[in-house]
């Protein structure tokens, strides 16, 4: 993956889903409604779900700068679960 890539800032991926959410709204040639559509959008993404993209990020940027490679970084994204803080 490029040092910049777009897994390493949550907001792409926050952007991503509201453009997804933009897509299945009413299409209209009206500016004014075009940009209403485009915050309610913005606000109709979970905080729960922008946390999980920045706790994603936050994965990713780890895993580079331990050395990971894209595949491995993206091995540890995927397998990395909480088992209690004593768990070894």
């Amino acid at each position: 993956y490029p040092k910049f890539h777009c897994e390493l800032t949550f907001i792409e991926l926050y952007w991503g889903a509201v453009k997804f959410r933009y897509r299945s709204s009413t299409q209209t040639t009206d500016i004014d409604a075009m940009e209403h559509n485009v915050i309610a959008c913005l606000d109709d993404i979970p905080l729960i779900q922008i946390q999980h993209y920045a706790n994603q990020s936050a994965i990713f940027i780890s895993a580079y700068s331990q050395g990971f490679s894209g595949s491995m970084a993206a091995w540890a994204n995927q397998n990395q679960r909480y088992h209690g803080h004593q768990t070894l």
